[in-house]
């Protein structure tokens, strides 16, 4: 619908928001005296609509929710007044599922879907140099469980994030216990540990495919399969339904809720 007058009472209703929908519906709740908030799960779709639109979608919302450091950042820097009204917001990761129990093989895992001609490129620089005991398997077309189980496996996992609010994929593969080579997107740079992620500049696939290398030599030299059990467990907490409840505990309190 593209009018939504008479959708919500104004004195009982509030409304969220996805960053998607605020440039058609905000500045309409913004008029209408609705309560709102705008939920920014990537900083970098912000930018989608009219400015002048936005601008007072932005202004109009009592609270924006952020899923990252990053989409603060960026919320911050597009709508110069939103710094106070902004609230960082955690996911939540099935620390039940996602971990290291299963026995590690000489696998490396990535996702095809994400930025498919870099992910071909690395492959294709990879393919005269990678040791007959290793092998590479794309994550695709599982269900949560057979993801995990991949990951689980797998000792590498190959980043290929593309300006995302704060990529899953690289922080499942780092709780099953996975060395995680590859793009940040900029929103995993709050997680990118050195102890466990290696970053690579967007777009230098050759660098890329040495960086893997790299740590294939690495871990056949170890004595044993190294885990950053202490990185690991802080990720767990970071991105915990503990923390996603006190967080949405905090919005409701920020809305003029109770809890």
């Amino acid at each position: 619908m593209s009018g939504i007058e008479g959708c919500f009472d104004s004195q009982q209703e509030l409304v969220v928001v996805p960053e998607l929908w605020a440039r058609k519906y905000g500045d309409q709740l913004a008029r209408l005296g609705v309560t709102y908030a705008i939920y920014v799960q990537n900083g970098y779709y912000i930018s989608k609509g009219d400015p002048a639109v936005l601008n007072a979608a932005y202004a109009g919302a009592r609270c924006v929710l952020t899923i990252s450091d990053d989409a603060s950042r960026c919320v911050a820097m597009a709508f110069p007044g939103t710094e106070e009204r902004i609230l960082r917001v955690h996911y939540s990761v099935d620390a039940q599922r996602f971990n290291t129990h299963q026995p590690k093989e000489n696998l490396i895992t990535y996702m095809p879907r994400k930025l498919a001609d870099h992910s071909s490129k690395v492959l294709f620089f990879l393919r005269n140099h990678l040791p007959a005991d290793w092998r590479i398997q794309a994550i695709d077309g599982l269900n949560e469980a057979g993801v995990a189980d991949l990951m689980q496996r797998s000792k590498i996992f190959m980043s290929f994030s593309h300006f995302e609010g704060c990529p899953l994929p690289p922080l499942e593969a780092a709780l099953c216990g996975n060395q995680v080579i590859g793009y940040t997107g900029q929103g995993a740079q709050e997680y990118w540990s050195p102890a466990v992620f290696e970053a690579v500049e967007s777009g230098n696939v050759v660098g890329f495919a040495q960086s893997v290398l790299r740590k294939i030599h690495q871990l056949d030299a170890a004595p044993e399969f190294p885990l950053a059990l202490d990185l690991i467990e802080d990720l767990r907490a970071r991105y915990s339904p503990a923390q996603e409840k006190n967080d949405m505990s905090n919005f409701i309190r920020t809305m003029g809720l109770t809890v």
